[in-house]
């Protein structure tokens, strides 16, 4: 198979196979780790295995795709793999008797150049595929991030959503707010040595706050999506995958999709600002203020 369809072949799976993951209360028959590693025994049958940063090994029958990122996959000689096996980060072992009917790929160090080499083969249209791996490794970054977020500070990312959603208008005035004085700060906190020491702190708090922002952006994209199609509220890590991988599908729509991620990107963070890192709600507390008042 062309590479270049591979590739993409590939990341579809991986897509499917996270979706699949995400899934709350996920069929047992779908195994996904992060940081362990995974083992399909003899005699066992599984639709999909996904593994990030943990090994695979598969003596068993897998029906769908076994998919590793950042660690490598072992298919002993019992080994059935009815779909795709790919590994980024790793390699592919395989045992004599060992059965894949789907493609196998393999990328890491020591053939990422070749991969990169044939994608660039065809000029310019070559380049669409760097890009197309560079943001997938990108949205898997942010992925796994959001994940670690929601599983561990699922309030504040509720709070900074509910923000965006009743206080539009502010959100995205304190956000364009916060892009334009970004720079002006950093320059003004070269005119002392206390201040230079301090510009790596502010990149530190700018990037926080806006890949926070963006993540809540993608929880509130996710609801409205689940509300779009008629679906009951969904619990926050289905809302959120979904929502990133929304965001990423149309970041690829021509000119108008990198707009829109900025603008996200943009408004989530005036929300942090607006909320002070999701740990308060001024509009539920000027309420409150309101209700004690009253005699």
């Amino acid at each position: 198979m062309d590479s270049k369809i591979r590739i993409i072949f590939v990341a579809t799976m991986i897509i499917i196979s996270m979706g699949l993951a995400a899934n709350v209360r996920a069929e047992n028959t779908t195994l996904f780790k992060i940081g362990e590693d995974v083992s399909v025994e003899e005699g066992t049958r599984i639709n999909h295995v996904l593994a990030i940063n943990g090994q695979i090994t598969v003596s068993g029958t897998v029906e769908g795709n076994v998919i590793a990122i950042g660690n490598s996959i072992v298919l002993t000689r019992k080994a059935v793999v009815r779909g795709n096996v790919f590994t980024f980060g790793g390699v592919i072992v395989m045992g004599k008797g060992a059965e894949v009917q789907g493609t196998i790929t393999e990328i890491n160090s020591s053939n990422i150049s070749d991969v990169i080499t044939r994608v660039l083969s065809d000029e310019w249209e070559g380049w669409s595929w760097v890009f197309a791996i560079f943001s997938l490794t990108i949205f898997f970054s942010v992925l796994i991030i959001a994940v670690l977020i929601v599983v561990l500070m699922p309030k504040p990312i509720r709070i900074i959503a509910a923000s965006i959603q009743e206080e539009t208008v502010q959100i995205t005035l304190w956000g364009l707010l916060g892009i334009v004085l970004v720079v002006p700060l950093a320059i003004l906190l070269t005119v002392s040595v206390i201040g230079i020491v301090l510009i790596p702190l502010e990149m530190i708090l700018v990037v926080s706050a806006g890949l926070l922002g963006f993540i809540a952006m993608s929880q509130l994209l996710g609801q409205k999506l689940y509300t779009l199609f008629k679906r009951p509220p969904q619990p926050i890590l289905r809302e959120t995958f979904w929502g990133l991988v929304a965001l990423w599908l149309i970041g690829w729509i021509p000119y108008v999709g990198w707009m829109v991620k900025v603008l996200a990107l943009m408004m989530g963070l005036g929300s942090v600002i607006y909320t002070r890192f999701g740990s308060h709600s001024p509009k539920r507390s000027m309420k409150e203020t309101a209700v004690r008042s009253t005699p």
